[in-house]
Parts: C-alpha cells; sequence; structure tokens
C-alpha cells in the first residue's frame, strides 16, 4: 500500500497543474480545484488503468467531470439545454497575452478551442490529445487541421477589421488638417 501511495503522490505532483490549467479553461476559477480533486480520486480508484503517458488518460477523466459539473450546474439552475454542442466564450483565465489571438480563439466554438489548446497549451502529441477526446488519432488530426484553417480565417477577419479602423481614422485624421 506504501509503494502505491508513494507512486500516485509522483503522480499528483507530476501533473496536478497540467490537470488545473485545463480545468481553469473549461470551468473556471471557482470550479477548477473541484474538477482536479475529483479527477485525481479517479486515479486513485483506478490507477491500475493507467498506461504509459498519464497526463492523456487524466485530462480525459478531467473532461468528463468537466462536462458532469456544466450538467449539473445547468439542471440546479432549470435551463434544459445541453453543453456539449454549445459554444462557450474563452474562460478570462487563460492568461493569452495576444489580444488578437485571445479574440480569435474566442471567435471559434468550443470544439476547435479545445482541439487547438490540448496540442498547443496542454503539449499534447496527436495520440495524446485523441485519448482525451476518446477519438482515433486519424479524427483528431482532421479535426486540428480544420481548427487551425478556422483559426487562421478568423486571424485574418481580425486583421481586415484593424487595417479597415485604421484606414478610416486616418482619413478622419488628415481631412481635420
Amino acid at each position: 500500500m506504501g509503494e502505491e501511495r508513494n507512486a500516485f503522490e509522483r503522480l499528483f505532483r507530476g501533473h496536478h497543474l497540467a490537470v488545473h490549467r485545463y480545468a481553469l479553461r473549461r470551468v473556471g476559477e471557482r470550479a477548477a480545484d473541484d474538477v482536479v480533486a475529483e479527477t485525481f480520486m479517479v486515479a486513485w480508484r483506478r490507477h491500475e488503468e493507467i498506461v504509459g503517458d498519464p497526463l492523456p488518460w487524466l485530462l480525459g477523466v478531467a473532461r468528463r467531470v468537466c462536462a458532469n459539473q456544466l450538467r449539473a450546474s445547468v439542471r440546479q439552475a432549470s435551463l434544459g439545454r445541453r453543453l456539449a454542442a454549445e459554444s462557450l466564450p474563452l474562460s478570462e483565465d487563460v492568461p493569452i497575452s495576444d489580444g488578437r489571438l485571445k479574440q480569435a480563439l474566442g471567435r471559434l466554438g468550443e470544439r476547435d478551442r479545445e482541439v487547438l489548446l490540448l496540442v498547443a497549451w496542454d503539449g499534447l502529441s496527436n495520440d495524446g490529445a485523441a485519448k482525451v477526446l476518446g477519438c482515433t488519432t486519424t479524427a483528431f488530426r482532421v479535426r486540428l487541421h480544420r481548427a487551425r484553417v478556422r483559426l487562421a480565417q478568423a486571424l485574418d477577419e481580425a486583421d481586415s477589421r484593424a487595417a479597415a479602423i485604421n484606414q478610416s481614422g486616418g482619413m478622419a485624421t488628415s481631412d481635420a488638417h
């Protein structure tokens, strides 16, 4: 039992921060600690299922815990809507310093953001991210490609809007002189 406990403590210390960051993005600051606690409680009970790199397995559990929390909060508020298909705004807790990128990510759907952030933010391989989402690596690659295309389009649209604003602002200034 002592050896199991030591192994679990190493697992917790090694991956607590990554699971916490993932939960912050999904449910915000108020619920993130609960998600982390429940994720590691599942890991303690089902540690024999963890094979290879534990991070994709842990993030997969955290994803399901987040989904359960979101569904429970919806039921409590009597909203009756399904959240799985909704596009949720990018949490303010995600510290992206590039405002243009953060705005473009915020314009994407939840599925696209999750795919992009699993690779870029959490540092998972395509195989690991596919495990988190419960899909094949091939399906994940397709989702990632499509999400990257939509992100590029959102960034291009933001650049076009900024250029139009700068151009119209520049004309107003030159007309005033």
